[in-house]
């Protein structure tokens, strides 16, 4: 029922105002003007690489500025699983949707705009793009075969991702959900800076690591008020990169909450709580990283998740007395506030039992 409520409200709003490209759509655009003539092409849009093809076109194109030259592609409510082919500084890589610089990626409504990355190594692919190149609003999912990407960290090569961002891939990401993913955001780089800002984002029930920065450069990535939960090993994963993690909760993670290798990433006013339970010596930070708990706003507290279980879906939004929303917290630590009254534990009957469960 909501999927229908969503489609309708989409197709109403698209019909009165939109002028961005809605993927599948019939697209308009001004191709020339001389004089009092002008040039009108249609094009039929089907796919998600289309769409952000035809939009990067339109941008920089001669006539950019004039109707229909858009650069937001707005997808509607629907699964997006198409397969694309592209040559990246780690060797030939798939992936479902590659961003370009000045595109806007966003989905009508995240629970129902759905990136499917089964049949691809990454979701979306990220290359020499800046900040003004964004995603938001939709989720990823897909891609979680315990099997798909594991390889030594040192390397990351291999790693399949929700989303990637790789030489150059500083992109914004932003209101997104990427679930089920190998590892939810990986950042590796062999010669350009890679700097993503990723805000507001959930990374949950990934096979491997929730986020993974490989040598990105001396600018950071930026993790702010992000939910990084019940992946199966570590939460972030900074190995010889640069990250600043403000605001976010990194819980119920099987390995550490986060890690680094040689490096000390900025971490302020995040929960890190209840990783890496299947230890003898449970550890939410772990490698060059001393116990943060009371350092800089950091806690260690239950959050209370509305559905950590998944009995009604998955809802990582908090109860109305978790320490991760104000008035408990000064500020709001990740990515969701109040959205239930129970503030029950589910710990106790799930912990780490539960996370291993999901890849068997």
């Amino acid at each position: 029922m909501r999927a229908l409520l969503v489609a309708l409200m989409f197709g109403l709003l698209v019909t009165a105002a939109s002028a961005d490209i809605v993927v599948p759509s019939m697209h308009v655009y001004v191709e020339s003007v001389s004089g009092a003539d002008t040039t009108w092409v249609e094009v039929e849009v089907t796919d998600v690489q289309q769409a952000i093809d035809l939009s990067y076109m339109l941008i920089n194109h001669p006539f950019a500025g004039y109707p229909g030259h858009d650069e937001v592609v707005l997808l509607s409510p629907g699964r997006y699983d198409s397969v694309s082919t592209f040559s990246t500084v780690l060797g030939v890589k798939t992936a479902v949707a590659k961003l370009f610089d000045g595109v806007t990626l966003r989905g009508f409504d995240r629970d129902v705009c759905l990136i499917d990355q089964r049949s691809a190594e990454y979701g979306i692919l990220c290359e020499d793009v800046g900040a003004g190149a964004v995603v938001e609003n939709l989720t990823v999912t897909g891609g979680g075969s315990r099997d798909r990407g594991r390889v030594d960290d040192g390397d990351g090569r291999d790693l399949v991702a929700g989303i990637a961002c790789l030489d150059g891939g500083s992109p914004t990401i932003r209101n997104v959900s990427i679930e089920g993913a190998a590892t939810g955001v990986v950042v590796n780089t062999l010669h350009d800076d890679a700097a993503p800002t990723i805000e507001g984002t959930v990374i949950a029930r990934g096979s491997h690591h929730g986020v993974y920065i490989k040598e990105n450069g001396a600018t950071p990535v930026t993790i702010h008020e992000t939910t990084i939960v019940q992946n199966f090993d570590v939460g972030i994963y900074v190995f010889g990169g640069s990250a600043a993690i403000t605001n976010s909760s990194v819980t119920h993670n099987g390995r550490e909450g986060i890690r680094s290798y040689l490096v000390d990433p900025v971490v302020e006013m995040c929960n890190v709580w209840w990783n890496d339970r299947g230890s003898d010596v449970p550890a939410n930070y772990g490698g060059d990283l001393t116990d943060l708990t009371g350092v800089d706003g950091n806690i260690s507290e239950e959050p209370f998740y509305c559905d950590f279980t998944g009995i009604f879906g998955y809802d990582y939004h908090v109860c109305v007395a978790s320490p991760n929303i104000p008035p408990q917290s000064a500020e709001q630590i990740g990515a969701f506030g109040m959205g239930c009254t129970s503030c029950e534990s589910p710990v106790a009957e799930v912990s780490w039992g539960a996370i291993k469960a999901l890849y068997r």
